[in-house]
Formats: structure tokens, C-alpha cells, sequence
């Protein structure tokens, strides 16, 4: 039996033009938090556990 595809929702106008505005807003955002240290310490932490 087939699984019928979905269609994917897709903006037009004022609605595409604010989710843009928000996405370069949080691209740009110079107050990320940096969590490459936190993701070392798990994967480091998943190695000794044998996982």
C-alpha cells in the first residue's frame, strides 16, 4: 500500500517576507550562545560509555 505524499506549505507574501526579516535576525545575532564545548563533552562522555 502507498503512502500518499504530503504537500509542503510554502509562504507568499507579507508572511514569506517577515519569516525572511527573522531568519537573517537570528543569523545575525551576535549574542549566540556557543555550544560546540557542551557538544565535545557529550560525545566524549557517549565514547566512555561505550555508546
Amino acid at each position: 500500500m502507498a503512502i500518499a505524499i504530503r504537500s509542503i506549505p510554502t509562504l507568499y507574501g507579507e508572511d514569506a517576507e517577515r519569516f525572511l526579516s527573522k531568519a537573517e535576525e537570528a543569523e545575525n545575532n551576535t549574542k549566540r550562545t556557543n555550544i560546540s564545548h557542551n557538544i565535545k563533552l557529550v560525545k566524549e562522555f557517549l565514547r566512555k560509555q561505550n555508546l
